[in-house]
């Protein structure tokens, strides 16, 4: 018993110490995009640039084909689950359950999946082959020019893309709904736009934000950890992936209570 406790603490405080390492990486990171110096400036664009093509553009057809497949196997389960629910109720769920949760969570979780292991992979062999301390040699800021443009580019993705995996979940859910001749797609709107209100695009933002920036900072905190041995890369990147899941469950899930605190209960919205 005693070990299992010794080990659990231990745990929570290595867990600890990784999370402030990870806010004082982002701290950093943050702090010196207002250092000044077009040169760098120019320089982080083109890395944000084309790290948003690679988490956003090339990441389209996996989000689009999930996307479609949830929408249609959501409605299918109502169509099994509950035979004859109103249209009215059928949108209010879709609202509530593939707007407000699905589409951030599934978004960020893809993102990590894809997007994350190439972040600390990439970093991860930067540290082993000693390009990050080259780049500190030539006064250059890790923070800034790997840090930062990393982290801009996957919020801005996440946030764009949770719109178009939204989006695409209810087509496909309108789509299967359509062929099937129930519910009524007319009723299933008039549901979803009354659900629907303002403070869900506070809580889309935040989902987007949040989650986008968790993704990357736990990303590029663990591929700087890797020390100066390139069999540390995998391991690093393992545990990059599965903490950045993770730490967008837990965030998606305090997101959503936060958010029925302030405006209400699930059930006043159903």
């Amino acid at each position: 018993m005693s070990a299992w406790l010794a080990g659990l603490g231990r745990e929570g405080l290595a867990t600890w110490s990784g999370l402030s390492s990870a806010v004082a990486l982002m701290t950093r990171a943050l702090a010196s995009g207002f250092d000044g110096g077009r040169a760098a400036e120019r320089a982080v664009r083109r890395v944000v640039l084309r790290q948003i093509f690679f988490t956003g553009a090339q990441g389209l057809p996996f989000i689009t084909a999930t996307a479609l497949v949830l929408g249609a196997t959501m409605m299918l389960q109502i169509h099994v689950a509950a035979p004859g629910m109103p249209g009215e109720i059928v949108g209010k769920v879709l609202a509530t359950i593939v707007l407000r949760e699905f589409a951030p969570l599934v978004t960020a979780i893809i993102v990590a999946s894809r997007s994350g292991t190439a972040i600390a992979t990439e970093i991860g062999n930067m540290q082993a082959s000693l390009e990050m301390l080259g780049l500190a040699s030539m006064g250059i800021d890790p923070s800034r020019y790997v840090v930062l443009p990393r982290l801009v580019a996957v919020v801005t993705s996440v946030l764009v893309l949770m719109v178009y995996f939204g989006m695409l979940a209810l087509v496909g859910a309108f789509s299967l709904a359509a062929a099937s001749g129930t519910p009524d797609p007319a009723a299933m709107r008039a549901g979803l736009a009354d659900t629907l209100a303002l403070s869900d695009l506070a809580l889309f933002l935040g989902k987007g934000v949040g989650c986008g920036a968790i993704v990357a900072v736990i990303c590029c905190h663990y591929g700087m950890q890797v020390k100066g041995s390139i069999t540390e890369v995998p391991l690093m990147t393992g545990k990059a992936v599965i903490r950045s899941v993770l730490g967008c469950v837990f965030y998606n899930f305090a997101a959503t209570l936060a958010y029925y605190s302030a405006v209400g209960t699930p059930a006043a919205h159903l």
